[in-house]
């Protein structure tokens, strides 16, 4: 038997939801490479509050950065990097991009989580 679709407005009520209370982090970023919405869970990998995180760039946990001709690539992609906590320590995370676009403007959408250290992909983070 079909399912009946959602209203729209409960659809994307869902959408947010689930992304706000994901297991993984979620964060979007504009073409500028700065973020401009993140989930719980991604305060919590990059260990600062959200209103810390916004208008952040993307590269700035990272050692040495991202090249930025592969941050803002209009593709799907995905990878492993160390990112650098506040405190001083390091955690493995891989994650998948996809490029996205809401009200007209350009964005992307990243979705990441923690590597444990044993996880052969931890030792490619960069």
């Amino acid at each position: 038997m079909a399912r009946t679709p959602l209203p729209e407005g409960l659809h994307q009520t869902l959408i947010g939801e689930a992304g706000e209370c994901a297991q993984a982090a979620v964060s979007v970023y504009d073409d500028d490479g700065r973020f401009v919405a993140l989930n719980k869970k991604a305060e919590e990998l990059l260990g600062r509050p959200r209103d810390e995180l916004i208008d952040r760039d993307v590269a700035s946990f990272t050692a040495g950065g991202i090249d930025r001709t592969v941050l803002l690539r209009p593709e799907i992609r995905e990878g492993v990097r160390l990112v650098e906590r506040p405190d001083g320590t390091t955690v493995p995370v891989a994650f998948v991009v996809a490029p996205t676009r809401v009200a007209g403007l350009d964005f992307f959408v990243a979705i990441w989580w923690e590597l444990s250290r044993d996880d052969p992909r931890a030792a490619q983070a960069i």
